[in-house]
């Protein structure tokens, strides 16, 4: 079992002081925000390109993972083939069944 950290339980303030603090947010007046920077150059509509030829090793890993991705969507084809021809199998049981 993991070691609990133990922590002293926090004083609850009263209802009054709470409301208070509020009161007073609320009415300071906040800093405007300084609006964020925009840092380096923008990207092209199609995302970051490339610079160059590609290396060797980023080849090779590129067609691993297109060999990869075809054998899932060969896999995710088949199985929604059996799945299309199981239901309609039992379709045509059912109906057979009801007659």
């Amino acid at each position: 079992m993991p070691k609990r950290n133990r922590v002293r339980a926090r004083a609850r303030r009263p209802i009054e002081t709470a409301t208070q603090q509020r009161v007073e947010r609320a009415e300071r007046e906040r800093p405007e925000r300084a609006r964020p920077r925009y840092r380096g150059a923008p990207l092209p509509p199609g995302g970051a390109q490339a610079v160059g030829a590609p290396s060797p090793a980023l080849e090779r890993a590129a067609a691993l993972e297109r060999t990869n991705v075809m054998k899932d969507l060969r896999r995710l084809g088949i199985v929604v083939g059996a799945t299309v021809a199981l239901l309609f199998a039992s379709g045509l049981a059912l109906s057979a069944l009801v007659r």
